[in-house]
């Protein structure tokens, strides 16, 4: 097999939750991957993109939200934990504040003029540099020094518009760009080993759990993947046409591209939208998926939880449920990993007409409607058959029957359908009515359909 990659094999180590415009991004951005970044066996390959999963939570998400709870906030910036050394008050302080502000202002204590350690190694030295030069694309890269050495290796203008770095092509060019910068990444890749892999990429074993799991699916998905010829290198402009071939990038930056909304669909949290659609691909129906809690989140996220023994307490907001979101992805990884799905008894599974009726009680008056309409249908449509001919079966009856004299004044059975059809308006009627019952009982029968599956599958509790 050559060195290309599919929709369906990133989709396969992602996971449900990858997002369609990072998949397509790295299959476009495949061909330059392979050369810039020397991705020409499995193990680098593997490697390179169980990185890029964990980064990016599995292709759901490509910048910091920085939405996260008091203890969360310890946990990775609080005292003997980051430089930034965030008190307990301050972090209660910033995780009280509205989800919209506490991100900027999370960033900018911790990676910019809060934190002057920080401040200086980043270059963060405007009051916002620390929100808007935060962990971004695929590999997550933070500060406006680091933003500006991608701007160089890239030729995209990163530091001007640093929000390039949260949109699909440019973030994976930077990523790739990134492992290539001095050969260490694929010299660890070549030994197999994960740990200094995750070390040069993160700088530490943060992640280092998920990593090995996306890790294992990438090499059971590639196993085919093998050395080819090199291709030439095809220069990426988010703005352009991305079928078109271009040369090498220049030293002069590219303009701008219109900057577009990372996922249309995401209005409310990222994470937590991912969450959400992972969980209903489990069967675990959360309502809405929107990326907000409520308590349809709240009941699929607890029988989750409960069916798989996660021994986490149950969060009552997004805020809460960043405390907990970690440990609930990797379980959904290792639920995909293993085809696992909501388990369900033998007669929900068989479709037991009890249970269907118990769980779902819209049923009985669906099956109600189904019959009543679609015999309504039927009688409906035989109405509009018998109408449409008994004139014309009249008129032949009489005609070979009352031994008329002047058969040459007779209109002819033809002609006396014709004008009977032209000029009867009562089988439309009837016609109507039997393709409104017909529909009606085609909704009637989708909805009994739905709702048993979803008593089968489990999402009906």
């Amino acid at each position: 097999m050559p060195q290309s990659i599919t929709a369906a094999q990133l989709k396969a180590i992602a996971g449900s939750g990858a997002r369609a415009d990072l998949v397509a991004a790295i299959v476009r951005g495949w061909p330059n991957a392979v050369v810039k970044a020397g991705l020409t066996t499995k193990l680098r390959a593997a490697h390179f993109l169980a990185q890029i999963m964990t980064e990016t939570g599995g292709l759901s998400i490509l910048e910091e939200s920085g939405a996260y709870r008091a203890a969360r906030i310890m946990e990775i910036f609080g005292v003997g934990k980051h430089s930034a050394a965030v008190t307990e008050a301050e972090a209660k302080r910033i995780a009280a504040l509205p989800v919209a502000q506490r991100g900027p202002v999370l960033f900018n204590r911790v990676y910019g003029v809060g934190n002057p350690r920080k401040m200086r190694e980043f270059g963060n030295t405007g009051p916002n540099d620390g929100w808007l030069y935060r962990g971004g694309g695929m590999m997550q890269a933070t500060g406006k020094s680091n933003y500006a050495k991608m701007a160089k290796k890239t030729g995209l203008p990163l530091v001007e518009h640093p929000e390039l770095l949260h949109q699909p092509d440019s973030a994976f060019m930077a990523a790739y760009l990134e492992w290539a910068q001095d050969g260490r990444c694929n010299t660890a890749a070549d030994r197999d080993d994960v740990v200094e892999v995750r070390r040069i990429i993160n700088g530490g074993r943060n992640g280092l759990a998920e990593c090995r799991k996306y890790l294992a699916k990438a090499k059971q998905v590639l196993a085919d993947y093998s050395a080819a010829a090199a291709v030439p290198f095809i220069a990426m402009d988010p703005a352009a046409d991305q079928d078109a071939v271009a040369v090498e990038p220049q030293d002069d930056p590219a303009p701008a591209p219109n900057v577009q909304p990372l996922d249309p669909a995401v209005v409310g949290d990222p994470v937590l939208f991912d969450v959400q659609r992972r969980l209903k691909a489990r069967r675990y129906s959360p309502g809405v998926i929107d990326g907000r809690w409520g308590s349809g989140t709240s009941g699929a996220l607890s029988g989750f939880m409960n069916d798989r023994g996660l021994a986490l307490a149950l969060p009552n907001s997004v805020e809460t449920f960043h405390d907990i979101a970690d440990e609930v992805r990797g379980e959904l990884d290792a639920a995909e990993t293993e085809g696992w799905f909501r388990p369900v008894s033998e007669a929900r599974a068989a479709a037991d007409p009890k249970v269907v009726t118990q769980l779902a009680p819209e049923v009985v008056p669906a099956k109600r409607n189904y019959l009543t309409a679609l015999w309504g249908s039927i009688v409906a449509g035989l109405g509009a058959v018998w109408d449409s001919v008994r004139g014309a079966i009249s008129d032949a009856w009489n005609f070979f029957t009352d031994h008329r004299d002047v058969v040459d004044d007779h209109p002819g059975l033809m002609s006396t359908l014709w004008s009977h059809v032209v000029g009867m308006p009562s089988e439309i009627w009837w016609l109507l009515g039997a393709g409104g019952l017909a529909f009606i009982a085609y909704n009637s029968w989708r909805a009994i359909k739905t709702s048993t599956l979803s008593v089968q599958t489990g999402e009906r509790q």
